[in-house]
This record gives C-alpha cells, sequence and structure tokens, in this order.
C-alpha cells in the first residue's frame, strides 16, 4: 500500500470543502430553502435543513464593481413542485437570498450560522416562465457586499408594497385593518362575489387576494373591485370555479404614487402616508458647469 504525497492528500479536502450556494425564498406564508448540491445539507450544521435541488443561473448583471443588481435563476420544477407554490404563494415583492458556504470533508455545513458569503439579498418579481423543467426566478436591487452605490433607488414611484417594510411603520397602512375574509356569495373562475364587501367602488384595487376552495388556496392580484355589484375581478382566471364553498382573504393594495399615499382616496391608504412614502417627489436635472 502506497502512502499519498501530502499536496494530493491537500487537494483531495480542498475538493471536500468546495463552496455550495444556499437559497432561501421568502414567499408570503411559507420559507423555501434549497441547495445547489448533490445531497440536503444544514446550515448551520444540524440546524437548518436544505434541500438539494438542480438549480441554475439564467442571467447576472453586475456593475463594473462586480456589485449583483439582478439575477435570474432556474429551479428544477420536473415534479411541479415549484410550480405549485406560485400558484399557492406570493413571489412578487418577496426576498431572495443567495449564500455561499464551504463544506468541510465530512460534507458538512460550517457550524457557525456566520460562517458565509452573501451573494445576493434582492426583491424577486412574479416568475414569468413556468415550465415542464424548469421555474425562473428573478430578482433585482440585490445587497452588494463592498457598497459604492446609492441604497435608494432615484425614482419618483413608491418602490415599497403595502404591508411590508416600511409602508406599515406608522400604521397608517397595517394591512391587519385594511383586509376584509369571508365566504363567496357567488363567482367564476376570474370573479368573486359576497355581498359584506360593502366598500367604495376601486376600495381593493391593487391588492391582492387569498382564494381558498376545497382546501387548496390560490393567491391572486385584484384586477377591479366593483361596489355596485360587490365583485372582485382576479388579474388571472382560477383553475377553479368560486362558489358559496369558497372562502377568501382579501388585501387592500395601493398604486404607490404619491397622490395615493397622502390622501385618503378609495385605492389609498386610510389616512395620510407620506411619511412612508419609498419614492421622491421630485427627479432633478444634473448638469456640468
Amino acid at each position: 500500500m502506497k502512502t499519498l504525497d501530502a499536496n494530493v492528500v491537500t487537494q483531495i479536502d480542498a475538493t471536500g470543502k468546495k463552496p455550495v450556494l444556499l437559497f432561501t425564498l421568502y414567499l408570503t406564508g411559507v420559507t423555501l430553502h434549497y441547495c445547489a448540491y448533490k445531497t440536503n445539507i444544514a446550515f448551520p450544521h444540524g440546524v437548518q435543513s436544505f434541500t438539494a435541488k438542480a438549480i441554475s443561473f439564467g442571467g447576472i448583471s453586475q456593475s463594473l464593481e462586480g456589485q449583483i443588481g439582478r439575477v435570474t435563476v432556474n429551479f428544477d420544477n420536473v415534479s411541479k413542485d415549484m410550480a405549485a407554490y406560485v400558484n399557492s404563494y406570493e413571489f412578487e415583492g418577496r426576498m431572495l437570498l443567495i449564500q455561499r458556504v464551504f463544506l468541510n470533508a465530512d460534507n458538512n455545513a460550517p457550524a457557525a450560522a456566520t460562517e458565509y458569503n452573501e451573494i445576493f439579498y434582492g426583491v424577486m418579481e412574479q416568475p414569468a416562465d413556468i415550465g415542464r423543467m424548469w421555474l425562473k426566478v428573478t430578482a433585482t436591487e440585490g445587497k452588494p457586499l463592498n457598497r459604492k452605490v446609492l441604497n435608494d433607488l432615484y425614482e419618483k414611484k413608491c418602490r415599497h408594497t403595502a404591508g411590508v417594510g416600511q409602508c406599515n411603520q406608522d400604521g397608517l397602512f397595517d394591512l391587519s385593518t385594511l383586509t376584509a375574509n369571508g365566504t363567496a356569495d357567488s363567482g367564476s373562475t376570474t370573479t368573486l362575489v359576497d355581498d359584506a364587501l360593502t366598500q367604495a367602488d376601486d376600495y381593493w384595487n391593487y391588492g391582492k387576494i387569498s382564494v381558498t376552495k376545497g382546501g387548496i388556496t390560490y393567491i391572486r392580484k385584484v384586477k377591479d373591485f366593483d361596489a355596485a355589484t360587490d365583485t372582485i375581478t382576479f388579474d388571472i382566471a382560477l383553475p377553479v370555479a368560486v362558489d358559496n364553498t369558497t372562502t377568501y382573504i382579501v388585501y387592500k393594495g395601493c398604486p404607490k404614487t404619491w397622490d395615493a399615499c397622502q390622501a385618503s382616496s378609495a385605492y389609498g391608504p386610510s389616512a395620510d402616508n407620506k411619511a412612508n412614502f419609498g419614492g421622491h417627489i421630485h427627479i432633478g436635472i444634473w448638469r456640468e458647469s
């Protein structure tokens, strides 16, 4: 039996410590943990389990300094599990975290929760490409490790989502008071009717609705609310029709404009919410002298 050279042993050990990417998707009502690896791993070791999954990058947009501003990740969807999450949970406006850890010789992640490199932390868009093989998820506004850019995007429109982050800091956009729930009277695959919805016309516009029928919950955006008929119209049709066995929770939205945030309009906040407006009212023009 021949003893391996020390340099070879060192290289073998280094292979065992290869980097692995961890993906955490913070959805509405559930958090998904995946790893781009052949087996499940736990990080910190023995605490949070990350499920092994085929994952690839569809595209990465970086600045000249290497900061990631936009990333597209493809998650394996052969078993249709990712498509089911899209159908039941909200992706848009939720966070995507990508971390890198280094496995030891026993294929275990580090025991300390601080032993990782944060690659990307950004806001997800609504998945637009749901295929038989892959689910494509795109996220933007990542947090760079070496900040040399503005932390706030300079734009006129409010970038916050109602009930998430700064939008409800002072309670004026508190979703606990800007929701309604009940059992539908009737409806269709694109509408829900409930006489208990007595709010003003367009009150639920820009919001979202959680519809449950037969024990399955579907998440949709509110395309329109008609006060005359107490009807909510969905942005995308359901795979089932709404009837009097269907329950729902509807959340008020906002068009994210300065006018809507400072006034108590039908589709705006319940009170003055200027303090939580995440945009910039005026965008000036810079001129070189």
